[in-house]
């Protein structure tokens, strides 16, 4: 089988843990920091956050021939060693898989289709790497190399040295474990300005990054493709030329008060509210850049857009809207009045 078939079939080994949507987890800061490699480099990469792995790579989102997975662990001092990714723990007295062991169960699940199995921490690997970036297990010391041989043969049934040795990598990330987030908020932000221009704010872009991957990273759904796949686990470079496009789109096109303020047929001190409202709302927006403000403003076109081929005009949306809206934008802004749940309605309708 290919790898489109392949990965539709194979089950995943385990599912890991969540983190909330407005923090980045190490390990989707470092995906995402590979993610704008790939994507400065020009490939049509594909992309996934714990599905299989804790990272895996495509190398070609619409035919994919081989596959990069990387896990990710860090640690808050010293350095890795062969004995410390071939350790096996044991816990209610049943011995478990080592690192090692569970890279290799990756070239056992899929095979041939495995390009790298790499090892990705902010500590260094001195038995294979000191520096910043990517090297071979192959070219460690011979001695060392010949334990950590020796120690994954007994546990994974099927390695063969000559063979699959050459498979292994140690990745040594760039990232501090300290400051990983604004890190990869930097990157976006270069990553922007060269898009772009310099005009985009990062991190609300950003956050919507995380916010998508962490998605992305759910319990697998129903497939019967490969193109459902990919939707439902993967980040490609078609998805993000959308979201820059959207991204150019919604800095362009902030509403206007005027675009809206000739056609709403309301009394004068409404509609002086209502304005009053519209000047709250865009300064909470800018000062609330996060994924529960970009969750928000979704939720609240979703029942704009649903309402939009039955209202006449302004007055009959509100009418028909503003009950559902209003309990959204209460739970976004505690004690949000009559008036600036309107001007939310009348500013997203515009956005």
């Amino acid at each position: 089988m290919g790898v489109r078939d392949t990965l539709l079939v194979v089950p995943q080994r385990e599912e890991g843990g969540r983190t909330a949507y407005d923090r980045f987890d190490y390990q989707t800061a470092w995906g995402l920091s590979r993610l704008l490699d790939l994507h400065d480099e020009g490939k049509n990469y594909a992309v996934a956050f714990e599905f299989h792995d804790d990272i895996v790579s495509l190398d070609d989102a619409d035919a994919p021939t081989r596959a990069v997975f990387y896990q990710v662990k860090t640690k808050a001092s010293g350095s890795w060693s062969f004995a410390q990714i071939t350790h096996r723990p044991t816990e209610n007295g049943t011995t478990k898989s080592s690192f090692a062991g569970k890279m290799f169960d990756n070239f056992v699940r899929f095979g041939a289709i495995v390009e790298r199995l790499a090892f990705v921490s902010n500590q260094p690997m001195p038995d294979v790497i000191v520096v910043h970036g990517e090297e071979g297990f192959s070219k460690a010391e011979q001695r060392k190399l010949s334990k950590f041989i020796a120690d994954l043969a007994k546990e994974a049934n099927g390695f063969n040295d000559s063979e699959h040795i050459s498979l292994f990598f140690f990745c040594f990330s760039p990232l501090n474990l300290t400051n990983y987030e604004d890190a990869v908020v930097g990157r976006i932000a270069e990553f922007l300005e060269r898009e772009l221009g310099p005009y985009v704010p990062p991190r609300p872009f950003a956050l919507a990054l995380n916010d998508y991957c962490r998605r992305r990273s759910k319990n697998l759904a129903d497939v019967g493709s490969f193109d459902q796949l990919k939707a439902s686990k993967f980040v490609t470079r078609a998805n993000m030329i959308r979201w820059l496009s959207q991204a150019r789109e919604q800095h362009e096109r902030r509403p206007e008060w005027a675009a809206v303020s000739h056609d709403l047929n309301a009394p004068f001190a409404e509609k002086v509210k209502i304005e009053r409202a519209w000047r709250e709302y865009e300064v909470a927006l800018r000062a609330r850049p996060n994924a529960a403000t970009l969750e928000f403003t979704e939720r609240v076109r979703a029942v704009i857009d649903g309402a939009l081929n039955e209202a006449d005009d302004l007055a009959t949306l509100l009418g028909a809207v503003f009950a559902q809206i209003k309990p959204i934008v209460m739970a976004w802004k505690a004690g949000a009045t009559d008036p600036f749940v309107k001007a939310v309605i009348l500013y997203e309708l515009k956005r």
